[in-house]
C-alpha cells in the first residue's frame, strides 16, 4: 500500500525546480521559506540523512546523520494526510522537519520546528506550493539498514 501510495504521488507532476539534492541522494523534503528568500532541504544519501538551511547556493546550517541514529517519526498510516517528521540534532538544538501530503486535496506541505533545550524558539513553514516530498525514504532506509518501527514503543529498534 505505501508503494502504491507512493507511486501514485510522484505521478502527479511534481516539478524538480527546487530540488538541490545530489543526483545520486534521495529528496526526503525540498522547500522554499520567506518567499523563496531560505531553502529547507532533508536528502538521503546512502545511509545518511542531511539536512540544509538557508540560501539554496550556500545553506546557514549543514546537519547529517547516520539513518541508524536520526530521530525518525513514521506515518501510522491513518488519515486523509500521509505525514512524517524528521529530527536532527546539533547540541542544545534540535531541528524537528514535518512534512504531509494531503490525499484528498492532493497539497504537499511541511516545515521545520527549532528548538533549544525543549524550547521552541521557531516555527518555520514551507511556503505554499513549494514543497516536494520524498515519501517513506527514511523509513525505508531505516529498515533496509535492519531496523523497524515499534509503533506501541514509539522507537526504531532491532527488527
Amino acid at each position: 500500500m505505501r508503494f502504491l501510495l507512493a507511486s501514485l504521488f510522484l505521478t502527479l507532476g511534481i516539478s524538480q525546480a527546487h530540488a538541490h539534492c545530489h543526483q545520486r541522494s534521495a529528496t526526503v523534503l525540498t522547500c522554499t521559506i520567506d518567499q523563496g528568500a531560505k531553502q529547507l532541504e532533508v536528502c538521503l544519501d546512502g545511509e545518511e540523512v542531511i539536512y540544509r538551511f538557508g540560501p539554496a547556493d550556500a545553506p546557514d546550517l549543514l546537519l547529517s546523520a547516520p539513518i541508524t541514529e536520526v530521530a525518525h517519526q513514521p506515518w501510522p498510516g491513518i488519515s486523509r494526510a500521509i505525514w512524517e517528521s524528521t529530527t536532527f540534532r546539533n547540541g542544545a538544538f534540535t531541528y524537528e522537519v514535518h512534512s504531509s501530503f494531503d490525499k484528498l486535496d492532493q497539497v504537499s506541505d511541511g516545515g521545520v520546528t527549532v528548538r533549544e533545550n525543549g524550547r521552541e524558539i521557531a516555527s518555520l513553514s514551507c511556503d505554499g506550493g513549494s514543497t516536494e516530498l520524498g515519501l517513506f525514504a527514511i523509513s525505508d532506509a531505516k529498515e533496509a539498514a535492519g531496523q523497524c518501527w515499534d509503533a506501541e514503543a514509539r522507537r526504531w529498534g532491532g527488527c
